[in-house]
Order: structure tokens, then C-alpha cells, then sequence
């Protein structure tokens, strides 16, 4: 069988799924990954019975049978074992519990009296969810170095220390421990019609609370240094700190954690800050090169273009920008029906691959933790700031305080002030 899956009932995705003489690993692993966007657990399961409790073709001699039970019927079983491990082992999420009573009820029997082997190995996994409900379906852990993490540059006072006292690289791995346990948190399940983006009101609203936590984050960090940028009455202060978390930053680029780089990033971009003119002007321009280098890499020109070939080339651990994945699921969902037009039963299957790519890129990264070793403290001044973090408007009337709007003969005046013409 050659191409792409277009499209197809789910009664004929399953058999596909299962079929005796044709094994396809991308097929079945996208499946796996979304098929919550076209069935429930309980739909899957009732077709992976009905497939496992093939009919015997009618009009088959002794010889016959023989020969399709061997052949076919032993085969299409062994193929319905497999993709119910897989699922249980890398594709399970809390919501299948509701299949658990059931599947172990059918491997005690039907599975049991036809591949024993097979049954106690399915039997062993469902226990094991049975047991641990919450605990991920774990893609593998893949750590590539047994080098020890490198030891925290630590504030002189750990009891007691400023923002400015903390290193900007050691600001970067503190940051970057916080922000990939909370990617290292995202289900595949997570990923699929836009949980993320639900209201409070809707059914579901809580299938993507880790995307949210991470969004969460990520709007946190922006708020927290805008505010720490906005907090200092002293222009020179001002810049100092501008400076420092443009190092922070670019600390995190050359970390890979590129989502809590972004969020830094949107601060500077941020009306309150961006605006400080005066401010901007004094600031180094070691500072500015460092921060155009961060903004030409990160920038969204030709749908961030130059970010995307230096993500895809780099060697984890990395944290990608999620909210490039989130636009790109976006982008397939509302651009692609999930049912073709021809029929209302044919799933659209080309869609489903496009999402399992995404959520796979998604998945690559979670593979390779950081090797850092986390300092409490750092991380408590952290969140204590992401916390106490203003809204925009009590932001934006900090900035319009430190700098007023200035007319433009007030600006040449000024300029002409501060070079000393007048």
C-alpha cells in the first residue's frame, strides 16, 4: 500500500489500523495521537473487539480455515494486542480509564483463550494504569550525557538579595527548570481542537490545563519584567535593568529555552516599555546589538522563518516557543474540516496527520531534560514576582508617569539640552 491516508470511516482506519499483511508505524502512532478528535475511547475499543473477533469468511473448507486462521485471522489478533499496548504504554490518557474495567475483562477472556502470551502482557499494563490514573503515558526519557549539571552561581546572601544580584546566566537555568517542567507537563491530548483556546464555560475546559499553565507563565514573565523595568524612578536604573534582562535573554537563547526568551522578549516590546524613548536612548548599544540579534532570530517574518531552521537543527534539551505550535494547530484546524465533504462518516485523515506532526515536534523536546541543578530560593523570588505582576493598564500609567508624552518641539529641546547647544 503506498501514499497517504486521505481519508476513511473509522470501522475502516481500524482495519487498516490491524491489517494482517501491512504495518505502517507513522500511521498508527497518528492514529493514536488524535484520534480523540473523531471518537471516544469506548468507539475505539469497540472496534478493536470487533476487528479481534474477526467473521469467518463464509463458504471455507476445513483446509481453507486452516489456512485464513494462520494466515490472517492469528495475524489481525496479534496487530489488535499491539495497538492496544501502544496505547497503554505511550498514547494513554486519564480519560481512557473509563475503558479499563472493560478491556481487562476481554483480555481475561477472549484475548486470554486465543494468545495467552499477549493477554498477560496487556493485563500487566492495565494494572499498572489502574494503579497510577494520573501518572503520564511516558515517551521514553532520552538523557545524552552523563556529565554532572553545572554548579549555581549563587547570590552572596542567599537569605537575602535583590534581582541584580542574581547572575544573569544562573536568572536564565532558574528560569529555564520552571518553564520546562511546566512543557515537560503537556499531553498530546492537550494539543487537539484547540482546548487551549475554550472558555471557562465550555465542556472540557480543563484538557489543556497545561498548555494554559504554560501560557500562563509565559504572559507572567512579560509582566514581571516590564514591571521590575518600570519600578526604578531613576533613568540609569532603568537602563541598567533593561540591560540586564536583555543578558538574561540571550542567556536563554544560548540555553535553547526560546519560550521564556520570547516572553522576555514581548517586555521590551510591551507599549509601556517600548515607549520610554529617553530611556532607550541611553541605553549601551553592546545592549541594542545583543537585543536586534535576539529579535532577528525570534522575529515573525515569513512565519518565523529563520527560528524554525535553527529549532529544527539544534540538539535538545531545548524548550521550543510554544506559541508557534499553537498557531500552527490553529492554522490546521480552522483550515481543514475533520470530516471530507463526501461523507459525514469519512474522517479526514490528511488533517490528522498534520496535527500528529506538530504534536510530535511537540512530544521531541519533552525527551531530553536539562541537566541544572535548581536553587529554591532563586526560584521562590521568581514565582513571588510572576505573581504579584501588574495588569497592563496600572503599567502603562507607570510608564506615562516616568516619561510624559512629549511634544515634538519639547523632544528637540531636550536633545539640544542634553548635547549641551543649549
Amino acid at each position: 500500500m503506498e501514499g497517504s491516508i486521505k481519508g476513511g470511516t473509522l470501522k475502516g482506519l481500524v482495519v487498516l489500523l490491524t491489517m494482517h499483511n501491512y504495518l505502517d508505524m507513522k500511521f498508527i502512532n497518528t492514529f493514536l495521537l488524535t484520534y480523540r478528535s473523531f471518537c471516544t475511547p469506548s468507539e475505539l475499543l469497540d472496534r478493536l473487539e470487533d476487528r479481534y473477533n474477526l467473521r469467518v469468511p463464509e463458504g471455507l473448507s476445513g483446509e481453507e480455515f486452516e489456512l485464513w486462521e494462520q494466515k490472517k485471522l492469528r495475524l489481525v489478533r496479534l496487530r489488535v494486542t499491539n495497538v492496544l499496548k501502544n496505547w497503554l504504554e505511550q498514547y494513554y490518557n486519564e480519560d481512557d480509564a473509563v475503558i479499563l474495567d472493560r478491556l481487562l475483562l476481554f483480555t481475561k477472556t477472549t484475548i486470554h483463550q486465543t494468545l495467552s502470551f499477549s493477554a498477560e502482557q496487556l493485563e500487566k499494563l492495565i494494572q499498572k494504569r489502574k494503579q497510577s490514573p494520573t501518572k503520564n503515558s511516558d515517551i521514553k526519557r532520552m538523557i545524552r550525557t552523563v556529565s554532572n549539571p553545572p554548579d549555581p552561581i549563587l547570590p552572596r546572601n542567599l537569605k537575602r538579595f535583590r534581582l541584580i544580584d542574581i547572575d544573569t546566566l544562573e536568572m536564565a537555568r532558574q528560569m529555564t527548570i520552571m518553564d520546562f517542567k511546566l512543557y515537560n507537563d503537556i499531553k498530546p491530548v492537550e494539543c487537539l481542537d484547540k482546548a487551549w483556546s475554550r472558555d471557562q464555560g465550555e465542556p472540557n475546559k480543563s484538557v489543556a490545563v497545561h498548555i494554559r499553565a504554560s501560557i500562563e507563565y509565559c504572559n507572567n514573565v512579560t509582566a514581571y519584567v516590564t514591571a521590575a523595568i518600570l519600578s526604578q524612578k531613576d533613568i540609569k536604573r532603568r537602563c541598567n535593568l533593561i540591560k540586564y534582562w536583555v543578558q538574561v535573554a540571550d542567556r536563554c537563547k544560548h540555553l535553547n529555552s526560546f519560550n521564556t526568551c520570547m516572553a522576555i522578549l514581548s517586555a521590551f516590546d510591551n507599549s509601556a516599555v517600548g515607549r520610554l524613548k529617553r530611556t532607550w536612548e541611553m541605553v549601551g548599544t553592546r545592549t541594542h546589538q545583543m537585543l536586534s540579534s535576539i529579535r532577528k532570530l525570534m522575529g515573525a517574518n515569513r512565519n518565523f522563518n529563520q527560528y524554525r531552521i535553527l529549532v529544527r537543527s539544534i540538539n535538545p534539551p531545548c524548550i521550543p516557543f510554544l506559541g508557534i505550535y499553537l498557531q500552527d494547530l490553529t492554522f490546521i484546524e480552522d483550515g481543514n474540516p475533520t470530516y471530507l465533504k463526501s461523507s459525514k462518516d469519512m474522517i479526514n485523515f490528511a488533517k490528522q496527520t498534520m496535527i500528529a506532526e506538530v504534536v510530535q515536534e511537540i512530544r521531541q523536546y519533552q525527551l531530553v531534560p536539562y541537566r541544572l541543578k535548581p536553587v529554591d530560593e532563586i526560584q521562590a523570588f521568581i514565582r513571588a514576582n510572576l505573581k504579584n505582576s501588574r495588569d497592563e493598564e496600572q503599567l502603562y500609567e507607570e510608564s506615562l508617569r516616568l516619561e510624559p508624552k512629549e511634544r515634538e518641539d519639547e523632544k528637540i529641546t531636550r536633545l539640544l539640552q542634553e548635547s549641551g547647544f543649549l
